[in-house]
């Protein structure tokens, strides 16, 4: 599988969840049957000087993509911008996409915050690197919106780290739930410069690798067993390859994560989930808003 994008490639590289208990983060998605990471504080550089960002994370890392956890660790605005999404509600709250060089991809005009170059120095001494451009949040009021360029991507993608209880194998899809979807696709296309296509209620954006979706919250009852509604706008759920379904069942049954199976998917609810939904499908499985 293809890890970082080359060329003009956009991939869907990493969603966040913005948690309350970053510790206990590492028990809940073990709980599920991911291989967690330990806490890792991230600085930036200003002017060669590291200085702390407010936020910390955990990583699940995939064969392709990864997720993050995410959780205030410092009083600083970008920390405040975690804390007050926690407070909004727990779970998905941030899309990454990665582009080779981040600063050569055409954002449509959307309204960009100033770039950071993002540091985490490791305990052997090596710092991982990273260029980061977000969006603000007047321009995607949905949550934290970023497109990145991974410049020591062996630093993040760790041996062995990639292997998960549960079979889990690819980062493949992200469901957001907005008031208006054709509005909210319409901004989106520009961001990521591809086209969004609508199926019935959808609204699909396809990357070159990975893809992501905009509804309406009328829309939930046909695409959830059990419509969760926090207050609008917000992320409902993240679509995950698993290798071996059958491992996936058997994993998530054994640890009493209440699971509602359809053909060639399992989901796990948001209250098993972090607070969203998480559709673990076969590989080749449509996403869970064509299936």
């Amino acid at each position: 599988m293809k890890q970082l994008p080359t060329g003009n490639e956009l991939f869907l590289d990493h969603v966040g969840y913005f948690l309350a208990d970053l510790e206990g983060a590492a028990a809940r998605f073990g709980r599920l049957g991911f291989t967690v990471s330990p806490v890792n504080i991230h600085y930036n550089d200003a002017d060669g000087e590291l200085v702390r960002s407010g936020t910390a994370n955990r990583l699940i890392t995939f064969e392709a993509g990864y997720i993050e956890a995410l959780g205030q660790v410092a009083d600083t605005p970008l920390g405040a911008e975690l804390a007050a999404g926690v407070a909004r509600y727990e779970g998905l709250h941030l899309i990454a996409l990665a582009h080779g060089r981040v600063e050569e991809h055409d954002a449509g005009g959307t309204d960009m915050r100033p770039t950071v170059f993002l540091r985490r120095p490791l305990e052997d001494g090596r710092i991982v690197r990273a260029t980061v451009r977000r969006a603000t949040a007047a321009a995607m009021p949905e949550g934290r919106v970023q497109l990145l360029t991974h410049e020591t991507p062996e630093l993040i993608w760790l041996p062995g780290m990639d292997r998960h209880a549960n079979a889990a194998r690819a980062l493949t899809g992200y469901l957001q739930i907005v008031a208006d979807p054709e509005e909210a696709a319409e901004r989106y296309a520009r961001f990521a410069n591809r086209p969004a296509r609508r199926s019935g209620p959808v609204f699909e954006i396809a990357l070159d690798r990975g893809r992501f979706a905009l509804a309406g919250p009328d829309a939930l009852g046909a695409l959830l067993p059990d419509a969760t509604r926090p207050p609008l706008p917000f992320a409902t759920a993240v679509g995950i390859e698993s290798a071996d379904l059958d491992r996936t069942r058997f994993l998530l049954a054994n640890a009493g994560i209440t699971i509602h199976g359809r053909p060639d998917r399992l989901l796990v609810p948001p209250s098993d989930g972090l607070g969203a939904w998480i559709d673990f499908h076969r590989p080749g499985a449509p996403p869970l808003w064509a299936a």
